[in-house]
């Protein structure tokens, strides 16, 4: 068995080089045969990983759980994970659906799929009936048909419902199979976790400081990283940065705002430190970034006229 602290992180960007990945981008990766799975023995997740078995076994220590799964189980597999101990069977065969990390945390956004995180830690094997499989099976093919297709206008979209409607549906399954986890215990660590979670995605404006949320929720700044850490991966500053982030590519992507509207909205000092917070970041200028955005729009604009006019 592999010690824990010495296993490499690996994260959806090393998985996209993986020969026996079907479709990769920076966010999804489709996996139609899982054969090669084993290829991946002990490593520590930085996506969440979502297999669906269609037929043979499957055991393995899924973090310090040990897991067996078979046909028409679906493991979970949450970001920060340390996958170990990976045993399959001849006729082993399964798809997978894995999910960067920065995506996952969105979802983790609702109330919801916390109480489910909290859950799958300790039981990540769903077992699921023939029809509902089938049904999975369907997002699966879908969602790979979407993503092979030409970049469109609304592909990310699409792509973006069929992923949260595929969880969404696995939701229901636990909550109609599973309903005991509504009562079980949670530490008072991920209680705490859940609620600087919801705090930061409640506020319209996110303070870049980690001691507005540790007085909020009255602790202190180390505990609360210390308990972001221990729950997701990430320090209690990450997630603030990463929602920050995401506040500021929205903005700069769908608003009419100019960049010092945006930079004083979000309360920077300034606007230069915004312009290297957003350089740091997303890798180059505000100005520069909607320069790209701009370009990208017109060539999908383009490229769906030529397709009109060639018809």
């Amino acid at each position: 068995m592999a010690t824990f602290d010495k296993i490499d992180t690996t994260d959806i960007r090393q998985l996209t080089n993986s020969e026996f990945v079907d479709y990769a981008d920076n966010d999804v990766v489709i996996i139609d045969d899982l054969r090669n799975f084993s290829k991946l023995q002990t490593i520590k997740l930085d996506f969440l990983l979502i297999i669906v078995v269609t037929s043979g076994r499957v055991a393995m220590k899924a973090g310090k759980v040990d897991s067996t799964a078979s046909c028409n189980d679906i493991i979970i597999c949450q970001p920060n994970t340390i996958l170990n101990e990976c045993l399959f069977s001849i006729d082993f065969t399964a798809k997978a659906v894995c999910l960067s990390a920065k995506v996952a945390r969105k979802m983790l956004h609702i109330s919801d799929v916390l109480d489910l995180s909290f859950y799958l830690k300790n039981k990540p094997i769903i077992h699921v009936d023939k029809p509902t499989m089938s049904t999975f099976e369907k997002y699966h093919t879908l969602l790979s048909e979407q993503l092979l297709k030409e970049d469109s206008k609304y592909k990310k979209q699409i792509v973006g419902y069929l992923v949260s409607s595929f969880l969404f549906c696995l939701l229901s399954i636990i909550e109609q199979t599973n309903p005991e986890r509504t009562t079980m215990h949670i530490s008072r660590s991920s209680v705490l976790f859940k609620q600087f979670v919801e705090l930061l995605n409640s506020l319209e404006v996110k303070p870049r400081r980690v001691d507005y949320y540790s007085s909020r929720l009255c602790i202190t700044t180390k505990y609360l990283s210390n308990i972001c850490k221990e729950n997701s991966g990430k320090t209690a500053y990450e997630w603030i940065v990463e929602s920050a982030v995401e506040d500021i590519n929205r903005l700069l992507s769908h608003s009419d705002m100019s960049i010092k509207e945006i930079s004083n909205y979000l309360e920077f000092p300034n606007l230069s430190f915004f312009g290297r917070f957003v350089r740091a970041h997303l890798g180059c200028s505000p100005t520069e970034y909607r320069r790209r955005r701009d370009i990208k729009v017109e060539a999908s604009q383009r490229g769906n006229q030529d397709k009109e006019n060639t018809r």
